[in-house]
């Protein structure tokens, strides 16, 4: 095993040591795509990126819709995971998502929110008269063990 790959192995064994959830089920293999990740609060966004490294993703990040729905029109191919605030500055995070879908119906979508009356939704949001599936919704404030857990399970 290289270098590289003792390191990456560790910090999986190290965060499912420190948690009792037994991350070690949820660490991505390495060869997994990128994880495209919206947030317009840039505090936040670098908080969940960090989080999301830390399990052993990579992870583009924008704080603007609008250029990650570019980016991603351009390198779809690039991503597995799509991961978006629910409240974002020129359109919803439902709405990114929608326009991801579009370009890739297959991707994983997750939405991050910290609105209390969502939790009374499955995975199914209603918007415009459609129905958008989800794939997960993560709550705020975000654990890490949750973060590692609800991703890992979608991948």
């Amino acid at each position: 095993m290289s270098l590289e790959e003792q390191a990456k192995d560790q910090i999986c064994r190290s965060y499912s040591d420190m948690e009792a959830a037994n991350l070690d089920t949820f660490c991505p293999s390495w060869d997994d795509k990128t994880i495209l990740l919206v947030d317009d609060q840039i505090d936040v966004l670098i908080t969940i990126k960090t989080m999301l490294q830390t399990c052993g993703y990579a992870v583009d990040a924008f704080n603007d819709p609008l250029l990650a729905l570019d980016h991603f029109r351009k390198h779809s191919h690039d991503y597995r995971i799509v991961i978006s605030d629910m409240i974002l500055p020129t359109m919803s995070g439902v709405e990114f998502i929608k326009n991801i879908r579009t370009v890739n119906p297959e991707i994983v979508t997750f939405i991050i929110t910290a609105l209390d009356n969502i939790k009374d939704f499955n995975t199914d949001l209603l918007y415009d008269s459609t129905v958008l599936q989800l794939d997960g919704i993560i709550h705020k404030p975000i654990l890490l063990a949750d973060l590692c857990r609800s991703v890992g399970n979608r991948r």
